[in-house]
């Protein structure tokens, strides 16, 4: 589902930037909440980051403080740290949720699809019921009434599990889909190639 939401977040400037920069401050900070927000990408209580809709405020700088061991506080001078409050639309993938994917990868258990910035949809054959899958050069799943689910296909689905990966390598939704129900399987986007929030 698309949320629209506000946060308070601590962006972290080093000084090199401020210093050489002939910007002012604001400008810079915004540039390293891009930044960082481009590298974060999604998480887990927000969902997948799109845009930012709106800065709000940015803070009073204050120097950026390093544990050193027993608690204690050193002040560097190498950064300053920003609070930054800002509004943002973000993508929260939820149980229940109708959405379309467009088939990226057919195997003999079921499918993957990429829907948004989701790229981990995966399609169960157990959760396709009437399908049967055929293999050959160009696999492919062929239903009761004659519909194909193969590479490139759009498919309506609903959510039918989500789990939070929060992996060394990669952070990402893992999605559950189902065509278990009325008006869910294979549809026709009239030209279009894929769905990009």
């Amino acid at each position: 589902m698309l949320c629209d939401l506000e946060i308070l977040f601590y962006v972290v400037v080093p000084m090199k930037d401020i210093k050489e920069s002939g910007q002012v401050p604001g400008s810079v900070v915004i540039k390293h909440l891009l930044d960082h927000l481009a590298c974060v990408r999604v998480t887990e209580d927000c969902g997948y980051f799109l845009r930012i809709t709106k800065v709000k405020s940015i803070g009073n700088g204050k120097m950026y403080q390093e544990k050193i061991g027993n608690g204690k506080l050193m002040e560097s001078s190498e950064y300053i740290i920003f609070p930054v409050t800002f509004c943002f639309r973000s993508f929260l993938p939820k149980t229940g949720e109708v959405l379309v994917g467009i088939v990226i990868k057919v195997v003999s258990n079921g499918v993957f699809l990429k829907c948004g910035p989701m790229k981990f949809v995966y399609l169960s054959v157990r959760k396709m019921p009437n399908y049967t899958y055929f293999s050959g050069e160009k696999p492919f799943f062929l239903g009761d009434d004659q519909s194909r689910i193969e590479n490139e296909v759009a498919v309506r689905f609903v959510v039918f599990a989500v789990r939070w990966n929060n992996g060394a390598v990669a952070r990402d939704f893992n999605i559950l889909a189902s065509i278990e129900g009325d008006c869910l399987g294979p549809i026709s986007l009239n030209g279009l190639d894929g769905i990009e929030l």
